[in-house]
Parts: structure tokens; sequence; C-alpha cells
């Protein structure tokens, strides 16, 4: 199964767009980010250099098309927290 273009899965997850099939892994400064080749052109068209800028260019207000984190990507961090609070008393999992 080839992987989707992040924008293009995150704007309509349930359909398969049939240009959808090449995409190429764009790599900004914070991580790399899957694109199909039509959003790629449009991020480099416009000038899109940062990571935050393509989250802003494909996204409306507080909301984008380009997650902040890498899907599937590794959890590696440790929760600082098991409650909602942060006086909530830790449990384990």
């Amino acid at each position: 199964m080839r992987e989707r273009c992040e924008v293009c899965q995150n704007f309509r997850p349930d359909v398969e767009f049939a240009g959808d099939r090449n995409t190429v892994l764009v790599p900004f400064d914070v991580r790399p980010v899957r694109l199909c080749v039509g959003h790629a052109r449009i991020a480099k068209n416009s000038g899109v250099t940062t990571f935050e800028g393509l989250r802003e260019l494909y996204g409306s207000g507080r909301r984008s098309f380009v997650p902040r984190r890498a899907p599937g990507g590794d959890a590696t961090y440790e929760r600082r927290s098991y409650g909602r609070r942060a006086t909530d008393p830790p449990q384990m999992p």
C-alpha cells in the first residue's frame, strides 16, 4: 500500500484520489512531510520554506491539514502525568 499525501489524507480521509499515487518526501525544518506532486508543487511555487509556513498554506484559522506530528510517528516522549489535571495523583497505565 502506498503512502498518501498528508494534506489529501487529512482533507478527505475517506476518499482515495486518482492523482494521489505519486508522492514525494519534502524535508522541512521540523520534520519531513509526504506530499503528492500537486501539493508539493503548490508549496514550492508559493515560496514555502518552513514547516509552519506549510501549515499556514494548507490551513484556515487554527486548523491545518498538515498535522504537527508525523503520521505513525515514534512516540518516544514520556507523559508528564496520567491524570487530566496537574493536581491529579499519578496512576499507572
